[in-house]
């Protein structure tokens, strides 16, 4: 950043805004593949860095940058009892902060991420929240669970206690996780306190074998399908991003985090907004 005003940001939060509001953007849709999905999220935020009316707020203390900035956009909710709201974490190839240990998560995203949502949509509490820890594939006959190595199982733990902590705090009412089989939850229920309730699978398995089915059954999981990509935003889309915007952004820049988030009301079932 070689503006003055911008000397001190080293974290940049860019919002979508409401994709269901972008005639020419009509994103997220169930039927878009992968490469499409990723395709569309870069062209919302692509909007949101390259509008040269877009507003922006800066956390000087902090070094954070908004963009637009959360306080100057139409989507706060008045009558939260009336919706249902579920969001869903992605830790990226390019999230860890750590160059001696690039497999580590950064728990503090989990928070991070939830005090941007709140400040946008105008809320103290999400109704699900899922995470989903970047390398992760659903394989149900791995029965050794070959790609998740000790040191990356630590990670989870660790950010899961942070997903614990916001729970407790009631800014949480219900946690999931995605890509879990049963191997994997085996492993992970003797060492967390507070258990997932919810399992989101990429819809190429959603042939699921019985034992995963009668599993989450036995423990109250409930199985949910998708379609988003593993790798929602890479890191060379991230940075063609960045390009020609009107903020003095560095080629440094990385994503380190996506989260995506619903708002359905919930006496007609309507999802009234995306981002």
């Amino acid at each position: 950043m070689s503006s003055p005003e911008f000397s001190n940001v080293n974290t940049v939060i860019v919002y979508t805004g409401n994709v269901m509001k972008q005639a020419n953007i009509n994103t997220f849709k169930d039927e878009a593949s992968f490469f499409i999905f990723q395709l569309k999220l870069a062209s919302c935020l692509e909007n949101s860095l390259k509008n040269v009316n877009s507003s922006y707020n800066i956390d000087q203390t902090r070094g954070i940058l908004e963009v637009p900035s959360p306080y100057d956009l139409s989507y706060k909710l008045k009558d939260r009892d009336d919706f249902e709201i579920t969001v869903k974490l992605f830790y990226l190839p390019s999230s860890s902060n750590s160059d001696d240990n690039p497999s580590t998560l950064p728990p503090s995203y989990i928070s991070q991420s939830l005090h941007h949502l709140f400040c946008l949509l105008g809320i103290t509490y999400v109704d699900s929240f899922i995470v989903y820890f970047n390398g992760l594939l659903f394989d149900d006959q791995d029965q050794d669970d070959s790609n998740l190595v000790m040191d990356d199982f630590e990670s989870l733990v660790e950010v899961w206690k942070e997903l614990e902590s916001q729970y407790r705090n009631d800014r949480i009412k219900k946690l999931g996780v995605s890509e879990f089989t049963k191997n994997r939850f085996e492993r992970f229920l003797d060492v967390v306190e507070i258990p997932p309730k919810i399992d989101q699978i990429n819809f190429k398995s959603c042939d699921l074998p019985n034992r995963m089915i009668n599993y989450a059954k036995e423990h109250d999981i409930e199985l949910l399908t998708h379609k988003d990509p593993a790798n929602i935003l890479p890191s060379a889309t991230f940075q063609k991003i960045l390009k020609d915007t009107k903020f003095p952004f560095t080629s440094k820049l990385l994503p380190r985090w996506v989260l995506k988030y619903s708002v359905l009301v919930k006496c007609r079932e309507v999802v009234a907004n995306k981002g």
